[in-house]
């Protein structure tokens, strides 16, 4: 019997033995790491001095006016708290100074800070001092004008200009650099032209002119931008929806996107985009949807985005050459439609923007098809942690966010307002998921998302 008890107590020592060692085995190869070859790349973003530094720039043209303006329109006054909050709660936090000019009325602009401060917004001051004080002589002139606001709260930087010409370039960078050297830390805020321009708007700025370049092309256009005045960063706007017919749109969207990325990162900037966010003639723009709305912004930021900005907030009061409809707020102050379609992106944009502010955009992958061509040159075939795309047409924005991989999935039709977009992975990771305004965290090798139309879902990686 003692025989017998030792033999069946060697046994179960043997049995206990193989199985911790098999344990072992299997807990080795689960703690193996996954190999994301992703190596540290720069970030290219700017921030205002006035935000936190996580936060996605946010922008709407232009700012509601006081009452009256200029004396020939019958406008109430729209400098209030009432339009402020507003803006607040749209997601919105930098407003573009253009109705209200230091040179026509100090008392306007300052009330307009002083509820950019108060609602914890960034306002750019439109000043036709700074912009006409171009030459080394004029600098007392920009000095003592900046000296009137340059250390309010809410002073972000100074609205410059609007879509210039290269006739212009050199100026501009003589009034930057001086800028520069008196506001050194605020933005030096220039919009411009879109690829559709036309050659001599190209040259002498978006009203035109008689200076001829016939040889002039966009990319020498945006080049010569970044050489001759150094901007921060590059905002340029493209309008795409023309005519009533829905789904219609320009061509060239993808295109002038494409090539802008391509160029700012050779500079070391980010690039802003403008969303069409309301209508105007005699351009056959019509006013945008939500579905419309969702596509900009979420195209946009999978291309590499760092700023969104809306044209327009205040709803323009020009008739005749341009007449406009269709913003986030009317002529009397409003809302439109417009205002949720803006707001509802926003919360989307507001729950990814620590991600997407602090990774690098590595290109793209596309499936299915597109409302308008994208370029190979921003395609990827391949990336890293994605095994393959199926399901309905998707376009992903590939990021590196602190060395590995994140993806922006994108439902990139205007009219499969329920898509099916399934993402297989290398193998099961545990993904973070940002829908709308929603986190959840999973653990899969396959992930299955249903997007509504021209709407984005954001994929971190955690490990």
């Amino acid at each position: 019997m003692s025989q017998r008890k030792h033999l069946i107590l060697l046994l179960m020592a043997l049995l206990v033995l193989t199985v911790s060692a098999c344990g072992k085995k299997e807990k080795k190869e689960e703690e193996k790491p996954y190999e994301f070859n992703l190596s540290e790349t720069p970030v290219y973003k700017y921030q205002f001095w006035n935000q936190d530094q996580d936060s996605l720039p946010i922008g709407v043209w232009s700012d509601p006016p006081a009452a009256n303006f200029a004396g020939i329109y019958n406008n109430p006054d729209l400098i209030n708290e009432q339009q402020y909050a507003w803006i607040k709660e749209s997601g919105v936090n930098v407003v573009y100074g253009l109705y209200n000019n230091i040179v026509l009325n100090k008392e306007d602009v300052m009330r307009s800070l002083d509820l950019s401060e108060q609602y914890d917004i960034t306002y750019l001051v439109r000043d036709s001092q700074v912009t006409g004080s171009y030459d080394d002589d004029d600098i007392e002139l920009l000095r003592n004008t900046l000296n009137l606001y340059k250390e309010h709260p809410a002073f972000g930087g100074s609205m410059v200009v609007d879509e210039p010409g290269t006739a212009s370039f050199a100026n501009l960078g003589n009034l930057h650099k001086n800028y520069q050297t008196i506001v050194s830390d605020r933005a030096f805020y220039i919009n411009m032209l879109p690829n559709y321009a036309s050659k001599n708007q190209l040259v002498n700025g978006a009203v035109g002119g008689t200076l001829n370049d016939s040889s002039i092309t966009y990319e020498r256009y945006m080049n010569a931008y970044i050489d001759q005045v150094k901007p921060e960063f590059y905002s340029y706007d493209f309008y795409p929806f023309v005519g009533m017919e829905y789904a219609k749109m320009r061509s060239g969207y993808f295109a002038q996107m494409a090539q802008i990325r391509e160029i700012t990162l050779n500079a070391g900037i980010p690039f802003w985009t403008f969303i069409q966010a309301s209508s105007w003639a005699p351009s056959s723009l019509r006013v945008p949807n939500q579905t419309e709305i969702y596509w900009q912004v979420a195209t946009s930021i999978a291309m590499g985005a760092k700023g969104i900005q809306y044209f327009m907030y205040y709803t323009s009061m020009e008739q005749g050459a341009e007449s406009f409809s269709g913003g986030m707020v009317d002529q009397n102050g409003n809302k439109n439609p417009m205002y949720d379609y803006v707001k509802n992106a926003n919360i989307h944009l507001k729950t990814i923007e620590s991600i997407i502010m602090n990774a690098s955009n590595e290109g793209v992958m596309v499936h299915g098809d597109s409302p308008d061509e994208i370029p190979t040159s921003v395609i990827k075939t391949t990336y890293s942690g994605l095994n393959h795309l199926s399901g309905d047409d998707m376009l992903v924005g590939l990021f590196n966010y602190k060395q590995k991989p994140a993806y922006y999935v994108v439902n990139n039709s205007l009219t499969n307002l329920s898509g099916s977009h399934t993402i297989t992975f290398d193998q099961a990771f545990t993904i973070n998921v940002y829908e709308g305004s929603q986190m959840r965290t999973i653990t899969t090798n396959e992930l299955t998302l249903t997007i509504g139309a021209g709407e984005g879902v954001l994929i971190e990686i955690v490990s």
